[in-house]
């Protein structure tokens, strides 16, 4: 078991490991620990432009979240939601319901007026979406985040 409480971060360069056993313990394949996959981790750890934040309890590291933002000309900037995972050891304790509150915190914080996701609606992940407030649009979820600032 887990020790609580947990608490949000931004990723670090450090957390490839932690993140790839996440990923990992969700059936996604592996990270290979080579250059390509590290330099790669590392630039969506620096890119301001997204959101890639971790779950941790003390030192475990619990469930990843990562949102990307795009403007748009003609209106409000979008954020979509690429990643949402909890280690299945701790899931059933808020994890998820946290980072997904976070990403939504963010996505307002960046003017956004929405949320997508491409979870479908009869998946896991988009029945967990579901039952948090985001609603089903064709293929993907989306979270109505409320009028943008002007």
């Amino acid at each position: 078991m887990f020790p609580l409480p947990v608490r949000h971060r931004r990723a670090r360069r450090s957390d490839f490991d932690a993140v790839s056993a996440v990923l990992a313990a969700n059936g996604r394949p592996a990270w290979a620990p080579e250059r390509a996959a590290l330099r790669r981790f590392r630039r969506l750890v620096d890119d301001l432009g997204a959101d890639l934040y971790v779950a941790v309890a003390g030192a475990d590291v619990l469930g990843v979240v990562h949102v990307t933002y795009s403007r748009s000309l003609t209106g409000p900037p979008r954020a979509r939601l690429e990643l949402l995972m909890v280690d299945p050891a701790a899931r059933g304790r808020g994890v998820g319901r946290g980072l997904a509150a976070l990403a939504a915190a963010r996505a307002r914080r960046r003017g956004c007026g929405s949320l997508h996701g491409s979870a479908e609606r009869e998946s896991a992940a988009g029945r967990f979406l579901v039952a948090l407030g985001w609603r089903s649009v064709g293929e993907e979820v989306e979270l109505d985040l409320g009028d943008p600032p002007h």
